[in-house]
């Protein structure tokens, strides 16, 4: 005997509803068709006891599209990213759209990824990290008028969409945090290697004057993030001849460098020095000593992400944003205190 298929039919008459109000509550349109919490919940109940399940093939075909978005992002096992993909997962699944993953440094030259996964219609859009994909670069989609949305601070080029946390207010609480506490002697270690700017290298630099202090180049090292390299930055500033009181590390997957160079110089923190880390992590709970951490809204980055991506999909105008909300949080472990005297 063959398995009569459920249709949308079937639901709705479970349900009691149209079968506009059920296609509406499983697309989650909420300006076509207008529904009470209660129709909602009562067609959700429906689909489950009828098993009803949603053609995507069939909905992709009749729309033009996959169904499916890439997310291309370097160092997909990056903790701190991960956040951004449980965002954008979380949204995705939401409006019924299938997250595929894909690592910017496996792309190998000559494989053309990009333009394959463009030229079958495998994927209806990209979020990337950054406009350089490994051997690839974002005018692939660009020339081909491919929906992008890159994660990443706003720039000036307003045919490209950016969502991304505020890196200048992150690095801003952190700094006046120290500020409050008595520092003046304030470094600036790891983080995005681009030399002396980068909107977190400015909220350092901008807190500090606005405080009235003039900045001291010697104690910003803009290391990247191999814990091995910033653990050599750590060592240059603090056996400089004027070592600071404080040190921001720039970000919490380099802190183990740093934080056992301080070990190593016979330091304690925080009698001896001061220490705040940027972006938060679980794992800052167990490392020794407990960093105070900068806590960021990266899983929302990665839901306004993906939302701004849906928007282009759809035709509209997505705008570049910094997501602001929650703001930057100060996640107080104890690793700072007053200089000494």
């Amino acid at each position: 005997m063959v398995e009569r298929h459920v249709t949308l039919k079937d639901v709705a008459k479970r349900a009691g509803v149209s079968t506009a109000v059920v296609s509406a509550a499983i697309s989650g349109s909420a300006t076509t068709i207008r529904m009470s919490e209660a129709t909602r919940l009562r067609v959700e109940r429906a689909i489950a006891e009828t098993g009803y399940r949603v053609n995507h093939a069939a909905k992709s075909l009749s729309m033009s599209r996959s169904g499916i978005i890439a997310a291309v992002v370097p160092k997909i096992a990056n903790p701190v990213f991960e956040f951004a993909i449980r965002g954008i997962q979380a949204a995705a699944e939401e409006a019924g759209d299938v997250l595929m993953l894909a690592d910017a440094l496996w792309i190998e030259p000559g494989t053309h990824l990009m333009q394959r996964m463009v030229g079958t219609r495998m994927v209806d859009g990209f979020l990337v990290r950054s406009p350089h994909l490994g051997s690839e670069t974002i005018e692939e989609l660009t020339s081909r008028t491919i929906p992008y949305v890159i994660l990443q601070t706003p720039d000036d080029d307003e045919r490209r969409t950016s969502i991304w946390v505020d890196d200048h207010a992150g690095i801003a609480v952190a700094t006046e945090h120290l500020l409050r506490l008595g520092h003046r002697r304030i470094a600036l270690i790891g983080g995005p290697d681009q030399a002396y700017g980068g909107p977190r290298v400015e909220g350092y630099l901008d807190t500090l004057r606005s405080a009235g202090l003039r900045p001291d180049p010697r104690l910003v090292h803009r290391s990247g993030f191999d814990p091995h390299v910033v653990a050599q930055s750590a060592m240059a500033v603090l056996t400089g001849p004027e070592p600071p009181t404080a040190m921001i590390i720039d970000n919490v997957i380099a802190a183990p460098g740093a934080l056992a160079t301080i070990v190593d110089l016979g330091l304690r923190v925080p009698e001896d020095l001061s220490v705040v880390v940027y972006q938060d992590l679980p794992i800052a709970d167990v490392l020794r000593p407990a960093p105070t951490t900068i806590r960021m809204p990266v899983y929302e980055a990665g839901v306004r992400g993906y939302r701004a991506l849906r928007q282009l999909i759809d035709g509209k105008r997505a705008r570049s944003a910094l997501v602001k909300s929650p703001r930057p949080k100060l996640i107080d472990r104890g690793s700072t205190a007053p200089p000494r005297a």
